[in-house]
């Protein structure tokens, strides 16, 4: 009976590790559909990479944070007219992400860094920017992945103030064509279909992880891009920092097998998406 009895105490022990570690396996096999991501957010090509990143999905907005920059390596949101509003009079102030207490990721840089001076838009009737001030050409400061004039007209655009949704921008691209491309997006969901949106930085391979906190006109990413998806498929645009407040957007088109490959990213896995002349149409790019 001794003997029976440890047998049946040693059994039990692997039987519940199998049984854990095949209820843990099955967790971790499951395909999880996000609204934000049309279906599957973007995964990395890295395993070491996807181990570090961490995944935080708020009311209007997906972010894939990176744990050694501290910043979104993407961010994806889903764009319909009823959600685009007037913006020039929400609070802007940036808040923590309450979701990155439940992961190990970073919190993005200090909320207090001297480096930075907030984005805000001035109290005018310009949605987007109404400021007539002179906006100096090297400043850096935080810009929005995911930006409140698209969901002005919801309960949830104080997500946007989320440090998960900030990316440090000059100034010069914030106000010049990064500006006029989220404003055709807007004008493009308020007059036709929904549209998805995956947008991020990009830093240069050799660029040290160190260049996140730094300061100066070298400050923070090499360049930045969004990919747009609707319908009839793909536009894809990659803006250099350095890019003048006078380039147009539409100038700056590039490929997702291009962006793919700069951001070690599968944009949109599962799905075979291609390139839309009739999108680059509705956002003023024809011809280009």
């Amino acid at each position: 009976m001794g003997m029976t009895t440890r047998v049946a105490k040693h059994c039990l022990l692997p039987l519940a590790t199998l049984a854990a570690a095949a209820f843990a396996s099955a967790v971790a096999a499951q395909d999880i559909a996000i609204t934000h991501c049309a279906g599957a957010c973007p995964q990395y090509t890295s395993a070491p990479a996807a181990i570090r990143a961490k995944t935080v999905v708020h009311h209007v907005f997906a972010a894939g944070l990176n744990q050694d920059t501290g910043l979104a390596d993407w961010v994806a949101y889903r764009l319909t007219g009823d959600a685009v509003g007037v913006a020039s009079l929400l609070p802007r102030s940036w808040q923590p992400d309450r979701l990155v207490k439940f992961s190990d990721a970073a919190e993005p840089i200090d909320i207090n860094s001297s480096v930075y001076s907030l984005a805000d838009i001035a109290s005018t009737g310009n949605p987007y920017y109404g400021s007539d001030r002179e906006v100096a050409a090297h400043t850096v400061e935080r810009a929005r992945l995911a930006p409140i004039t698209s969901f002005a007209n919801t309960p949830y655009w104080s997500d946007l103030n989320n440090l998960t949704n900030m990316v440090p921008m000059p100034n010069p691209l914030r106000l010049g064509a990064w500006l006029q491309l989220e404003q055709a997006l807007n004008e493009f969901v308020i007059s036709e279909e929904e549209l998805y949106v995956v947008s991020g930085p990009l830093f240069l391979l050799n660029q040290p992880l160190t260049a996140v906190t730094g300061s100066g006109v070298d400050f923070g990413p090499a360049a930045y891009y969004k990919l747009v998806i609707s319908n009839s498929g793909l536009a894809a645009f990659v803006f250099p920092a350095n890019l003048p407040q006078q380039t147009a957007y539409c100038s700056q088109q590039a490929s997702l097998e291009q962006i793919e490959q700069m951001t070690g990213l599968i944009m949109f896995p599962g799905r075979d998406i291609l390139p839309s002349a009739k999108l680059l149409t509705s956002l003023g790019c024809s011809g280009n």
